[in-house]
């Protein structure tokens, strides 16, 4: 089913008026540029500027959200508007948290964990799943046993070095007691999740790439990579203001430039064949490999080997799924 019923592209096109959306989107970009600009001048530990660092923050964020919102309105029912209402409150959520998190610790000094800005935090990871797979159920009306398998294995890739580079950093540095360490462990992982899941919703969909998923994907490659830059630097002592703060301001602008896109239909899988149909599971047997070698030479977690393991077994497992087979007797 697509997102717009018949007309709905002319009313898609007629809704809001262009001048209005470029004097919004041009007020929205010039507040992003002085934020980045602000931030990246300022540098690691800087001090807080409230009008830069948590109203224009903060109110990028939220207008992001109610522009999703907005977008989500103008689709019909469906998984389509389902996927952009998850957006929209996630985007919510997380401008509530940097609401909260400014009122509360803007002058810095020890930062509990948890805190009461975790529980919008990590409220939005679920909320961007679910948009997520919303979307590839809104665009792709059948999707073969390989293709979730070529998924899965996209999920494993990007969780093994996932694992090494953010989750294991993150963990050493965690407080003593279970609940601090479950919750500071949460956001690399749901970070780890929210990327495989993005890589991984790209064979389901045939590699389609089209309408607001490449703004999507963009939303949540800016948003994970803040949230990585912070959970990598975060001590006991901080200030929630970074370098590279804007990156969360982004990604949110970013889901809002996409609720606006045209929505693009369901389709049927595609059939891939020939060097693209095994390149997938070509490339994830030679990452599983080499990242096994290596362990040779330098240690590598148990968590390492293990996901390397479980990336060959779902190879093997591809390499029978889609194999060729004898047409049936009529």
């Amino acid at each position: 089913m697509a997102d717009l019923g018949p007309g709905g592209a002319a009313v898609w096109e007629r809704t809001g008026g262009a001048h209005p959306r470029r004097i919004v989107a041009a007020v929205l970009l010039l507040g992003l540029a002085v934020e980045a600009v602000h931030q990246l001048l300022a540098g690691e530990g800087a001090p807080d500027l409230p009008i830069i660092d948590d109203w224009l923050h903060s109110g990028l964020i939220l207008a992001a959200s109610a522009i999703c919102a907005l977008g989500a309105r103008r689709r019909e029912p469906g998984p389509g508007r389902a996927a952009w209402w998850c957006f929209a409150v996630a985007l919510l959520l997380f401008a509530l948290g940097e609401i909260t998190w400014g009122t509360l610790y803007a002058d810095g000094g020890v930062v509990p964990t948890p805190n009461p800005t975790d529980v919008f935090y990590i409220a939005t990871y679920p909320l961007f799943m679910a948009g997520l797979v919303l979307m590839v159920r809104a665009r792709v009306l059948d999707v073969p046993w390989h293709r979730w398998l070529d998924g899965f294995v996209l999920v494993l890739v990007v969780a093994t070095p996932g694992v090494a580079l953010v989750i294991l950093p993150v963990l050493e540095s965690a407080p003593l007691d279970q609940l601090g360490r479950l919750v500071t462990v949460a956001y690399p992982l749901g970070d780890v999740l929210l990327i495989g899941a993005l890589l991984g919703s790209l064979p389901l969909m045939s590699w389609r790439l089209a309408g607001s998923w490449p703004w999507v994907g963009a939303g949540l490659l800016c948003l994970t990579a803040a949230d990585s830059a912070y959970s990598l630097a975060a001590t006991d002592v901080v200030s929630h203001e970074g370098p590279y703060d804007f990156l969360w301001s982004a990604g949110a602008l970013a889901f809002a430039v996409g609720s606006t896109r045209l929505p693009a239909g369901a389709h049927p899988s595609r059939e891939i064949t020939g060097w693209p149909a095994v390149a997938l599971p070509l490339g994830a047997q030679l990452f599983a490999l080499a990242t096994q070698v290596y362990g040779w030479f330098r240690p590598l977690p148990n968590a390492e080997r293990l996901l390397t393991i479980a990336v060959l077994v779902v190879g093997i497992a591809q390499i029978v799924v889609s194999r060729p087979r004898a047409p049936r007797d009529g």
